[in-house]
């Protein structure tokens, strides 16, 4: 059976945008026993864990680097200049890969299906099973979560009745023809899921690896999800208690900050590859970004690197997907601070100026080597744009983070991204400006080319052409 076992997922694994439909066929190739569908999910999630993979490069986090050629630079130009068709090129070339999330999360959605359907009657005791269906749970929720918030439209209260969310599916049966259901009903289905992991979880009594959510773990994310649909009290609730359960720690530029011993880190997942590479990547932090950091502030050295381009002029590159610098775990983690931040703005967002504030002097004091001199805002009205300063300060380039926050924003800022044209000799020929507007539907992205193609009654998210500010003039250093 061990090895019918090792076959299964690779059956699953192969399933495309729309296969996530398709029925397992039950009569082969079935795992037995408990551990068997815990390394199912622990595999596929933890793995190769399905981000958006140039989710930072659509925000206002991240800018091109200024000495990059073109060519450099071009695989991702689509979704830097937030371009209708992101699968299609400016040369009319395809790059599904660029889009593959929608297609990678459903195969964990499918997997967790799996599990929750069949678990039940595999070999193992029931505290087991309890814990691996609860875990399938939360893997669906959050899946469903991440879905929603890249290809779903922005939540608003007045309209999230009738707003196209995704897809949603709770089993492994077949379905040819299939329509999006609208926000509420993803999020309501969200919510579900996340209960039933905490009963769950609860229930079996089993506390696992860090590379296995928690009841910790199931309250953060429970607490995001609150938040993003303005449930300003819900959101405090549940984040009040994660941080009965767990602490801040304090961070340090020398040694690794995500490590098993860690008590902020509640929950650690994807292993498989970063964002960000080596010294010569494209894209780079924004200067706007890094200028947040006071000099008191250890996150600014310990999230970034310093690089001198050759003439003292220095820019900055991500560390928190550096192996052994910044983390021994995975790239994607839960941590406590988000649950300071998430019970910030929801003071913040009542109007609750001293509760507000507090969160984030509890983060600024295992965030700074001497915060005394921090000034913070008195006026309530300058208090909620204060506490998201401090979610993009904290939350950068970490799994979705900017781009969802920027999503649901009220007040978006204007975000501009230059692109210049420097040709593989160096000679640079001028530049193009692209806008992203605060109320721009670009903020959604678009349906995959091949969802389109399997599902022709799928309805696609209407986006902007986008038409670059053009600077022709040659440009001398």
């Amino acid at each position: 059976m061990k090895k019918l076992f090792l076959i299964i997922p690779i059956i699953l694994l192969t399933f495309s945008c729309s296969d996530f439909l398709d029925e397992v066929d039950q009569d082969k190739l079935v795992p037995e026993k408990t551990d068997h569908y815990a390394a199912m999910l622990l595999q596929e999630f933890n793995w190769n864990y399905p981000i958006f993979l140039t989710v930072d490069h659509m925000t206002d986090n991240i800018v091109e680097n200024p000495e990059a050629l073109s060519s450099q630079k071009f695989s991702s130009k689509t979704t830097y200049t937030w371009q209708r068709e992101i699968e299609i090129d400016e040369d009319g070339n395809e790059n599904n890969s660029v889009n593959q999330t929608w297609g990678n999360i459903y195969e964990d959605i499918a997997i967790s299906n799996y599990v929750i359907e069949l678990i039940d009657d595999a070999l193992g005791n029931q505290s087991e099973i309890d814990f691996v269906k609860g875990e399938a749970y939360f893997i669906r929720a959050f899946s469903y979560f991440n879905l929603l918030n890249l290809y779903g439209q922005p939540y608003n209260s007045s309209s999230a009745d009738v707003a196209l969310g995704i897809p949603v599916r709770d089993n492994i049966g077949v379905e040819e023809v299939y329509s999006r259901n609208t926000v509420n009903e993803c999020y309501s289905q969200i919510e579900a899921d996340l209960m039933s992991a905490i009963e769950l979880i609860t229930m079996s009594g089993i506390e696992k690896s860090i590379w296995h959510p928690n009841i910790a773990a199931c309250n953060l994310l429970m607490s995001r999800v609150k938040l993003y649909q303005e449930k300003w009290d819900e959101a405090i609730d549940y984040s009040n208690k994660v941080i009965a359960e767990a602490s801040l720690s304090r961070i340090s530029v020398n040694v690794p900050f995500i490590t098993e011993d860690n008590s902020e880190l509640l929950y650690s997942y994807s292993t498989l590859r970063p964002l960000f590479g080596g010294d010569t990547e494209p894209y780079i932090a924004n200067k706007e970004l890094i200028d947040l950091y006071d000099d008191n502030d250890i996150r600014k050295e310990a999230f970034f690197t310093a690089i001198d381009n050759g003439t003292g002029k220095l820019y900055y590159m991500p560390r928190k997907y550096q192996r052994d610098t910044y983390t021994s775990l995975g790239y994607a983690n839960f941590r406590v601070s988000e649950a300071y931040l998430n019970r910030a703005e929801a003071y913040a967002q009542k109007q609750d100026v001293e509760n507000a504030l507090n969160d984030i002097r509890s983060l600024h004091s295992a965030r700074y080597s001497d915060a005394s001199s921090v000034v913070y805002p008195g006026e309530s009205s300058e208090v909620l744009a204060y506490v998201l300063q401090e979610r993009r300060k904290e939350l950068c380039f970490e799994d979705h983070h900017r781009w969802f926050d920027l999503r649901r924003m009220k007040n978006r800022p204007e975000i501009k991204h230059v692109y210049s044209l420097i040709e593989d000799n160096g000679t640079k020929l001028g530049t193009e400006t692209y806008t992203l507007l605060p109320d721009d539907l670009n903020y959604t992205l678009p349906i995959p080319l091949k969802e389109r193609q399997n599902n022709p009654l799928i309805r696609n998210n209407e986006r902007y052409e986008k038409i670059p500010e053009i600077n022709n003039e040659v440009i001398i250093d």
